[in-house]
């Protein structure tokens, strides 16, 4: 009985830690913070891998940074934990759609060689990335 109180006890710890770490990292990422909300929401989901929440706040932060297809992995490993999420499912779909619209021009950005003049009708650079964290 002793065991199974602390066992009880020390997942209660864990769930209030990850939440902790989630409000924290949300902090971070409203003040414009994506560094320090991607190490919060990653400190989250080792606390419990198996939460599509903090995989789904996860994935925002890395979009915010800018490291899209990261992002695109852990919104997917979010999706398939909660596949009737809403929220997961739609931030899922618009990062698919922005990725595949942009992948190319994202690859020709990173490896530092000039972009393909006229593939955007605005500016040589894709567009910001959807917004992935509703207010």
């Amino acid at each position: 009985m002793k065991t199974m109180l602390m066992a009880v006890c020390m997942g209660l710890s864990g769930a209030v830690l990850a939440g902790d770490l989630q409000i924290e990292g949300k902090t971070a990422l409203s003040e414009g913070d994506a560094a320090s909300a991607i190490i919060k929401f990653t400190e989250a989901a080792k606390v419990n891998p198996f939460d599509p929440a903090a995989l789904n706040n996860l994935a925002v932060a890395l979009a915010a940074q800018g490291n899209y297809e990261k992002a695109l992995e852990t919104l997917e490993r979010a999706y398939r934990l909660a596949p009737t999420r809403g929220d997961i499912q739609a931030n899922l779909q618009s990062m698919r759609t922005w990725v595949a619209r942009n992948a190319p021009q994202i690859q020709l950005k990173e490896s530092k060689v000039k972009p393909v003049v006229n593939t955007y009708p605005d500016a040589d650079i894709p567009p910001e990335p959807p917004p992935l964290w509703k207010k």
